[in-house]
């Protein structure tokens, strides 16, 4: 496979798209925050849960990367454009938010060593408008509006049916509403939508054949061999 560019560009591009929301579930799952309770004791007490889970969330965000390259690669008349540009942005946002995931290595030296008044006065300080300008809103905004986009950009070539787009929205809306309320149910609820939205098109690109992921074969169309179309 490493010598066939089309089918490792394709198998790794697919895969991410699999393993991208199932971290993001299994990041979830490990978070070792209660639900409905705001601890902040809850990352110094579980250390060990924490690394974990903001590792898998970082690596959630990071192999989304090629899963949105091998997307808009896939975008070749309709939607070209749209494609192109959410490519960018999201590539970009998802950098920049999978970086913010270190935050809760510090989280947990903080309230470990502080009182935790001062331990919060200092995580606040930290957030300087260099960082929420050029870190945390292009990351939040590039990562959550450029997937919508870029399924938007998928199943207007045709790729996926319109649901692909409405699961992908309603999928990162249920995860920040539940991460957000620390609501176990959406907060788990959401990654398995994804789960299944976006391992859908990952499979589906997995076992695509080469010369679809090329461009010379129509959507779905099955590759036909010489002797085939001479018979």
């Amino acid at each position: 496979m490493l010598t066939n560019a089309n089918a490792f560009r394709r198998t790794a591009a697919g895969a991410s798209l699999l393993l991208a929301p199932l971290c993001l579930l299994l990041g979830m799952i490990t978070d070792p925050s209660e639900p409905g309770v705001d601890d902040p004791m809850a990352y110094a007490d579980n250390p060990g849960a924490v690394g974990v889970s903001a590792t898998l969330l970082h690596y959630a965000w990071v192999l989304f990367v090629p899963g949105v390259i091998g997307m808009v690669h896939l975008v070749r008349r309709r939607g070209v454009v749209l494609a192109n540009l959410a490519g960018v942005v999201t590539v970009l946002g998802l950098i920049n938010f999978s970086s913010l995931m270190i935050s809760d290595f510090f989280d947990i030296v903080l309230f470990k060593t502080l009182p935790v008044e001062q331990a919060e006065k200092l995580m606040q300080d930290a957030a300087q408008p260099a960082m929420i300008a050029a870190w945390q809103l292009p990351g939040m905004i590039g990562s959550f509006l450029g997937l919508v986009l870029v399924a938007v950009a998928y199943a207007w070539g045709g790729r996926a049916g319109w649901w692909f787009p409405v699961a992908v929205l309603a999928g990162l809306v249920i995860w920040l509403v539940g991460a957000g309320q620390w609501n176990l149910v959406l907060g788990l609820g959401g990654p398995v939508v994804l789960l299944l939205a976006f391992g859908y098109a990952g499979v589906r690109m997995m076992r695509m054949s080469d010369a679809e992921w090329a461009g010379q074969a129509q959507p779905g169309a099955a590759a036909v061999s010489p002797s085939a179309a001479r018979a």
